[in-house]
């Protein structure tokens, strides 16, 4: 069965929170709405590797192959998610 969402007189509308732990939207987050010929779609921002910004602590690394495997994770870590 479809989630009701209620509009607020403010033109906003909240999303359950069972909806909004299932998809990582955090209050301040963002999401798109996209108008189909069956409805509508909300769908959250694809995430870059600048979104992972402060993930890597600069301060601990101390050799350039060590800077480059962390690169690699983060990297890795992106393109897991799917969201690159």
């Amino acid at each position: 069965m479809p989630d009701m969402l209620t509009v607020s007189s403010r033109g906003q509308i909240t999303l359950p929170i069972d909806l909004r732990t299932e998809y990582g939207i955090e209050a301040g987050g963002k999401v798109f709405c996209e108008r189909t010929d069956k409805g509508y779609i909300i769908n959250r921002p694809k995430k870059n590797l600048l979104d992972y910004a402060g993930f890597i602590k600069v301060d601990k690394i101390d050799t350039e192959a060590e800077a480059a495997a962390i690169k690699e994770a983060a990297v890795a870590r992106c393109v897991g998610e799917n969201r690159c």
